[in-house]
């Protein structure tokens, strides 16, 4: 294995989601190293300061480096967060809620560098860019059990309110729909109620069939797709909308049906050119995202 503990330029990512934490260490121009800690569900604040520690050393041991070898660190989380890194609340990972994240991981790691948090939207999408840098404004939506995502101008996260671009997942698609879908979080005819997986799955829609798109609740979450992306793009007028996330391609194959939807006869608010296409999403994208995020803020 190379040894590469002369190099003090990494970025150490944290994701920490509900089911485990995932470490990435990243640098310029290189390939991150990776590593997934082990499992755990509703863990308690020393419980994960114990599974960050633990996979870190594990992660630094793989990729031949020492502590000094990190020159700061991005942490990604689920919820709304507030300008100091505070998580106003974290369904995923409850204990978390009103902790600094910074001042936390500083507390576990002890590494004396600067410590950064973001929402795992944003450290997704910065994920994305930093595999594929688009210039100008990109909206990246993530789609998966519900609908989630964040802007970015040149790499840098717009941040509206909470830690976020905006709750995309919750604009009303329904057009005035008087059978619109309802969840318990985000209300009536909201984007995630007609897109988001667990819709589609208790329809029965055939995921695997080609035909999919002939089920008339697949119907439904394409065309309102197509609506929510006209809305996202009369608000934000980003350059480049990326599709990403869990179930991206279950939608992929009808790419270009979904940017015809949108295009059509779309308000003159909207950008005159923009694109429209699908990311490269996995299971690392926050963690390797957080890293990105705490070298260019």
């Amino acid at each position: 294995m190379q040894t590469q503990t002369d190099s003090t330029d990494w970025a150490l990512g944290i994701d920490i989601g509900g089911s485990s934490v995932k470490m990435a260490l990243v640098r310029d121009g290189g390939k991150p190293w990776t590593l997934r800690g082990e499992p755990h569900e509703m863990p308690s604040v020393k419980v994960l300061s114990g599974a960050i520690v633990s996979a870190f050393d594990l992660l630094l041991k793989q990729a031949g480096l020492d502590r000094g070898s990190v020159s700061s660190v991005g942490v990604s989380i689920a919820g709304p967060m507030c300008e100091n890194g505070v998580i106003e609340m974290a369904a995923n990972v409850p204990a978390l809620a009103g902790v600094s994240i910074p001042d936390w991981i500083e507390d576990t790691l002890g590494l004396g560098v600067p410590v950064t948090a973001a929402t795992d939207a944003n450290a997704a999408a910065a994920c994305e860019h930093r595999r594929n840098p688009m210039p100008g404004r990109a909206l990246y939506l993530s789609l998966g059990t519900g609908v989630g995502g964040a802007v970015l101008d040149e790499g840098r996260p717009v941040i509206i309110t909470r830690g976020t671009s905006g709750h995309f997942g919750h604009m009303d698609v329904s057009g005035g729909e008087s059978d619109a879908p309802v969840t318990p979080g985000s209300g009536r005819g909201a984007l995630e109620g007609y897109v988001g997986f667990r819709t589609l799955e208790a329809a029965g829609v055939p995921f695997e069939s080609a035909d999919r798109f002939e089920h008339p609740v697949m119907k439904r979450a394409t065309a309102a797709l197509s609506r929510g992306i006209r809305i996202l793009l009369a608000l934000y007028r980003p350059d480049h909308i990326v599709l990403m996330g869990g179930t991206v391609n279950i939608y992929s194959p009808a790419l270009q049906q979904i940017e015809a939807m949108a295009r059509d006869g779309i308000t003159k608010a909207a950008p005159v050119k923009w694109t429209l296409s699908v990311g490269q999403s996995d299971n690392f994208a926050a963690a390797i995202g957080a890293a990105a995020l705490s070298i260019t803020g």
